[in-house]
């Protein structure tokens, strides 16, 4: 069955024109985009996207305040990962050098036009994606090695079992993975005993590994 109800996307909108906050947020409604809030400053932008965790900011460059916009924008791509796409009524060499330094994910000249915002929303949003997934598999495959070094410097047979009685994982040899563990070690008593280790994540039980005679 295909996903029936897919999380709307949230933006949070750095601005302190209001008429310019006000038309980014209809385009915004209008792509089907959530907006957790408008911000004037740049100071309380980056504790803002701590708190909320948007996937995009909308960032204007020119903000009252101590803080402008590329500075903000470098403490929260840098600070939380998230993506910042620029907003901007003027077009200047040194804001483009400093905004090409801050690794943002877009720019776009005021007025806003939808189709310019739901291009670089997409584009934004995918990159975010893909350097998470890539994130995620360099984690497994740091994880399998470990695991991998682990077993082999053990010298002791064993088995994990999940809770259905099936194999998780055999060393030295993983052939019995999937299979019944009273199947693959006939030899063995089917249930756990209190010499097995309990496996257990989160809070709650996953399993019992026991070390093979």
């Amino acid at each position: 069955m295909e996903e029936t109800a897919r999380r709307a996307r949230t933006v949070l909108i750095v601005e302190d024109d209001v008429l310019s906050a006000r038309v980014a947020e209809k385009i915004l409604g209008r792509l089907g985009y959530v907006v957790l809030g408008v911000i004037e400053r740049g100071e309380a932008a980056v504790d803002a996207a701590r708190d909320l965790a948007p996937d995009v900011v909308l960032m204007d460059i020119n903000l009252a305040g101590p803080m402008d916009g590329v500075t903000a924008a470098r403490g929260i791509i840098d600070g939380l990962g998230v993506p910042v796409i620029f907003l901007t009524a003027t077009v200047d060499r040194d804001i483009m050098d400093r905004v090409a330094g801050t690794g943002a994910a877009g720019y776009i000249q005021k007025p806003v036009k939808l189709l310019d915002l739901k291009a670089n929303l997409e584009m934004a949003i995918t990159r975010r994606s893909r350097q998470q997934s890539c994130a995620t598999d360099a984690a497994v495959t740091l994880y399998k090695s470990i695991l991998t070094a682990v077993l082999a410097a053990c010298d002791r047979p064993l088995a994990a079992v999940d809770l259905q009685g099936r194999v998780l994982l055999s060393h030295p040899d993983d052939q019995y993975a999937g299979m019944p563990f009273a199947e693959a070690f006939p030899a063995e008593p089917a249930l756990p005993g209190p010499a097995d280790l309990p496996l257990v994540g989160g809070g709650e039980s996953l399993g019992w590994l026991r070390l093979l005679s």
